[in-house]
C-alpha cells in the first residue's frame, strides 16, 4: 500500500505538468544569468561525449537532467519567470532550442513554449515510464533530455513544451540579425566583416545553387550553382542593414561578372541574398543609384537573390585570412583587398 500511495504520488505530480491547471505560484522576478554565444542553427555534426565527459562539462543539475532523464522541481528554475528577449539554447552544446517569443505562462512551475526556436532544436520520441505514454522532448544536436510536449498549448501551434529550466541556457537578445552575401573570395569577404563594428560572427561557406551540403571542390568545379559565401551575423542595434551595403558595395570589384580579380567562374560572383522585400528593395535602389552615379564604367554586375539556404564551408576555411597570415593568396590578394576596402568606410569599423 505505501509503495502504490508513494507511486500515485509520482504521478499526480507529473500530470501536474500535463494538464497545465496548477495556479501560478508567486515567485519573484530573479535576476536571470544569461551567456554571450553565436547562435548557430546550420551545425552538421552531432555532440556525442562518455559519461565522464559530460560530468566534466555539466553542473550536477544538469547532468541530472539532460544526461539522467530527471525532473526539476517545478517553480525552482531561474528561467521559469525569464520574460527577457533572448534564446534559450541547450545547457550541453549550446543547440538553439526555444526563442523568447515562444514563451508562455503555463501555470505548472516549468518553462513552456509553443514551439521550438528551428527544425534542428528538437526531436521527439515515445516515453513510457511511470505508467503512462508521453512525448519526450530531447536536443537534436546531443541528445539531452529536456523535457516532454503535450497538445494543451496556445495558438498557433496548440503545443506546449515542458521543459526543465535546469537543461538551459539563455543568450539574451541582441536584436541579432543575418545577412548572406557572395563577392569573390571568401576568405577575403570573412575578413572584411570580421571588422565591422556591430558584426558578431562571419562564417564562410556556400550559396546561391541546388547542391544540398556541397564540398569546396564540387563548388569549385562550377557545376553546384553555388557560390563562394558568407554569412554575417549582426546586432542590428549597432550597425544596421544600410551600413552593412555600405561595406558590401565598397568591398571588392562589383561591376565584374562572374569573378573577382583573378577569381574566375560562377562560384566568384557577386550575390546580396535578401531575406525579405525591405532588403530587396534597398539593395535594388542602392544599385540603381550606383549605376545612375556615372562612377562606374560598367553596368553594377551584383545579383540579387531571395535567400535559400547557407552551406558552411569546411572547417579549416573558417578565418583562414587570421590563421594563414603567410599562405601566398592571402599575402596577395586577401590582406591588400581587406587593406583597401577599410579605408572607405573607417566609420563603420570596430574600435581597435
Amino acid at each position: 500500500m505505501i509503495k502504490f500511495l508513494f507511486s500515485l504520488i509520482v504521478i499526480m505530480g507529473f500530470q501536474s505538468c500535463s494538464n497545465g491547471q496548477k495556479p501560478v505560484a508567486n515567485v519573484p522576478h530573479q535576476a536571470v544569468s544569461s551567456v554571450n554565444v553565436a547562435l548557430d542553427t546550420t551545425w552538421k555534426d552531432k555532440v556525442t561525449k562518455s559519461d565522464d565527459e559530460w560530468k566534466k562539462v555539466l553542473t550536477p543539475k544538469q547532468y541530472y537532467i539532460l544526461r539522467e532523464q530527471g525532473t526539476e522541481r517545478p517553480f525552482t528554475s531561474e528561467h521559469y519567470n525569464n520574460h527577457e528577449q533572448g534564446v534559450f539554447i541547450c545547457a550541453a552544446c549550446k543547440n538553439p532550442l526555444f526563442g523568447s517569443n515562444a514563451k508562455f505562462d503555463s501555470g505548472t512551475g516549468w518553462p513552456s513554449y509553443f514551439k521550438p526556436y528551428s527544425s534542428k532544436s528538437i526531436y521527439k520520441s515515445l516515453d513510457s515510464s511511470l505508467g503512462m505514454s508521453r512525448d519526450e522532448i530531447s536536443c537534436q544536436r546531443c541528445g539531452g533530455h529536456l523535457g516532454h510536449v503535450f497538445d494543451d498549448g496556445p495558438a498557433p501551434t496548440g503545443l506546449r513544451y515542458c521543459i526543465d529550466g535546469d537543461a538551459l541556457l539563455f543568450v539574451k537578445e541582441e536584436k541579432l540579425s543575418k545577412l548572406v552575401v557572395a563577392q569573390g573570395c571568401f576568405w577575403c569577404v570573412e575578413e572584411i566583416f570580421e571588422a565591422v563594428k556591430g558584426v558578431k560572427e562571419v562564417t564562410s561557406g556556400y550559396a546561391g545553387g541546388k547542391e544540398t551540403n556541397p564540398t569546396y571542390k564540387q563548388v569549385g568545379s562550377g557545376s553546384t550553382g553555388h557560390a563562394e559565401s558568407v554569412e554575417i551575423l549582426y546586432d542590428s542595434l549597432q550597425i544596421s542593414y544600410d551600413d552593412l551595403l555600405t561595406v558590401y558595395f565598397n568591398a571588392g570589384d562589383i561591376t565584374q561578372v562572374d569573378g573577382q580579380g583573378n577569381d574566375i567562374g560562377r562560384q566568384y560572383r557577386s550575390i546580396l541574398f535578401y531575406n525579405n522585400a525591405i532588403e530587396q528593395q534597398k539593395a535594388n535602389d542602392y544599385i540603381e543609384k550606383l549605376n545612375a552615379s556615372g562612377k562606374y564604367k560598367s553596368k553594377i554586375a551584383v545579383e540579387v537573390v531571395p535567400y535559400v539556404n547557407f552551406y558552411t564551408a569546411e572547417a579549416y576555411h573558417q578565418n583562414y585570412v587570421k590563421i594563414n597570415p603567410d599562405e601566398p593568396y592571402v599575402r596577395a590578394v586577401s590582406v591588400p583587398r581587406y587593406k583597401r576596402a577599410i579605408k572607405l568606410f573607417p566609420q563603420l569599423l570596430k574600435a581597435h
